[in-house]
């Protein structure tokens, strides 16, 4: 895709992190931007204030009214959306939302692309936060809204780097060249696609091959499917992992629920790092960010106080409000994998009760990890679950339904709409508590509508 030759463009799907930050910058560049979503968010009432037409639902009037220069769908976009298929009636190109970003990351000296099944937009948002320490100038383009930049993105006033989140979802991330190619790790995801753990594998092998001539991979050293991927490679490789990696932790340390440790590459102590964001897993995703930008060739103090300062994600452990004493708190976690993951961090947090509100999402996940997502939530103490997200899917293949996960775990209810959850949250919310709303769709507005009520209701009292 040349950016160059199309003045108008549509998005499809244009309220997503990726395609909303997306739009902001084709804005800068002095596109013509319109686009449609199949919902109303923050980030369409973002883009409509700066001047973008947004439709609220997707249908052939919308590109036959915008008569755009080219179309760019998300992945969540079918081919038989009538978006597309009326562009493509009119000889409009449609391309992917990854070849946009390819094209805009084209433009730039050298990238530091994220790739991994977990942590690739804290991760990024990281090695970000690091470059804000090293006052160069640089541009940075997340899956997610990072809290110190209040945007998923920034652009620097050059051309010289820019660091950006590489997602696997249906091999996007093949369509991106880096410098500095990170792989956090490799866990079955994404699998109604990938179908196998070798296929997965070698997608991500193919991955590394896009790392530019001279250029470095950065993998976890301690990740088996990370190892098997890396086994082969010709091109420069630097590792990291707690133990194992040439970038690694010592003398780590939880302070209510948040790691402080030794940070060393190789035999040298680069210094000592005490993460303001909770969760030991983030001690592997701040040694990637350390490998990236020390490879990038940023010193040792600037990576210390970069990943000291990173304030997190928007969506990421992200506290809302407190009901009755219990902490309200969302996450973007959408994987078995993850899940654990948050439910570690909060008990080392230290919370009484761990109360999950859980929103599957799409059928096909549901249907394929059932057993997995049963056996996790069964380890807290209470688990809320919602009506499955479908996303980009219809359920006549699979014939799955929320109540099927239901019906596998003793410690289980269902909610039909937000407002019962949030019913079921005044209703038993305690001293200790964390309530937590987990998925990859719209359960944010659940923690959103707890908040808003429990803000009316302190203003009644």
């Amino acid at each position: 895709m040349d950016i160059g030759n199309y003045g108008k463009i549509f998005l499809s799907g244009i309220g997503g992190s990726s395609m909303s930050s997306l739009a902001k910058i084709l804005l800068l560049r002095g596109k013509t931007v319109c686009g449609s979503d199949m919902q109303q968010s923050e980030s369409t009432d973002e883009l409509i204030k700066r001047g973008v037409t947004v439709y609220i639902g997707q249908s052939a009037e919308n590109i036959a009214k915008e008569q755009p220069d080219a179309v760019v769908k998300t992945e969540a976009v079918a081919e038989t959306n009538p978006e597309i298929v009326e562009a493509k009636n009119r000889g409009i190109p449609v391309f992917r939302r990854a070849e946009l970003l390819g094209a805009l990351l084209d433009g730039y000296k050298k990238t530091i692309g994220v790739a991994g099944t977990h942590g690739k937009t804290t991760t990024s948002s990281m090695i970000t936060s690091v470059f804000l320490a090293s006052g160069l100038d640089f541009s940075a383009i997340l899956g997610g809204h990072m809290k110190q930049l209040g945007d998923g993105y920034r652009i620097g006033e050059t051309d010289s780097v820019c660091a950006f989140e590489s997602c696997e979802y249906k091999e996007s991330y093949l369509f991106f060249k880096s410098d500095i190619s990170v792989v956090l790790n490799i866990a079955p995801d994404h699998m109604e696609y990938f179908k196998t753990r070798e296929n997965l594998i070698n997608s991500f092998k193919r991955y590394l091959k896009n790392t530019k001539p001279g250029g470095t991979v950065v993998f976890n050293a301690e990740d088996a499917a990370s190892l098997e991927m890396i086994d082969g490679y010709e091109g420069g490789t630097v590792s990291f992992g707690l133990e194992k990696g040439r970038f690694h932790a010592k003398n780590v340390e939880m302070i209510k629920g948040r790691a402080a440790f030794d940070l060393y590459d190789g035999e040298r102590l680069m210094g000592n790092v005490r993460l303001a964001i909770p969760g030991e897993h983030n001690v592997k995703n701040a040694l990637a960010a350390a490998a990236a930008c020390t490879v990038y060739g940023l010193d040792a103090e600037t990576v210390i106080k970069g990943l000291c300062d990173f304030a997190g994600d928007e969506r990421r452990f992200e506290y809302h409000c407190v009901v009755n004493g219990a902490v309200i708190a969302d996450d973007y976690a959408h994987h078995p994998d993850a899940y654990k993951v948050t439910f570690d961090t909060a008990r080392a947090v230290g919370f009484r009760r761990i109360i999950a509100i859980h929103q599957p999402h799409t059928f096909s996940r549901t249907k394929m990890m059932m057993k997995e997502f049963a056996e996790v939530l069964s380890t807290v103490d209470h688990v809320i679950v919602a009506p499955i997200y479908a996303a980009r899917e219809t359920n006549d293949l699979y014939n799955v339904s929320a109540l099927d996960l239901v019906k596998l775990l003793p410690n289980a209810e269902y909610c039909e709409t937000f407002e019962d959850i949030a019913d079921r949250v005044f209703e038993t919310a305690k001293d200790g508590d964390l309530f937590i709303t987990l998925g990859r769709g719209d359960i944010y507005k659940a923690a959103k509508l707890i908040a808003k009520r429990e803000k009316l209701r302190r203003n009644c009292e």
